[in-house]
């Protein structure tokens, strides 16, 4: 991402394009907070509820300062929730795993937050995390893939 905000509106206060931080509903379709709506817990709407997960997305100048001249990683978060179970701190790798090997049946509409966090994805509900997970980012004993159908970036 070359600019320093994400263009995208906040569900809460409104604001248009985020700046830094990005927090992405893994339960709904279109709702995404800035920092200060996401501190504040803030629920607008009748589909989304407290209880929904979020993913936390870092735009690049953010990313830059964080990782102070380390290599930075292609994903634009480095840490992942699960959107079926909140729990927070996967990496991506490990959030296959989980997904695949915890949550193999669940039929929670739920976003993928690996394809949340693909640059220029455009990522939907799924029926099924795990299956998705398999099919599209490895499996549970192979290395994590990134190859969404539209994404050039492979």
């Amino acid at each position: 991402m070359s600019t320093a905000y994400w263009n995208v509106c906040c569900s809460g206060c409104r604001i248009q394009n985020l700046p830094r931080y990005r927090f992405k509903c893994l339960r709904c379709a279109n709702y995404d907070l800035c920092e200060a709506c996401h501190e504040k817990k803030v629920v607008t709407g009748v589909e989304h509820k407290p209880d929904h997960p979020f993913q936390c997305l870092v735009d690049l100048p953010t990313k830059e300062l964080l990782f102070a001249g380390e290599p930075i990683p292609t994903l634009e978060a480095d840490s992942f929730t699960c959107p079926v179970c909140s729990k927070h701190g996967h990496s991506a790798d490990d959030l296959v795993k989980h997904t695949v090997n915890d949550h193999k049946t669940d039929s929670t509409k739920v976003i993928c937050p690996l394809c949340v966090a693909v640059h220029g994805s455009d990522p939907h509900l799924l029926d099924n995390i795990g299956t998705h997970m398999s099919h599209i980012h490895g499996s549970a004993d192979r290395t994590v893939r990134f190859d969404l159908p539209g994404n050039d970036e492979g």
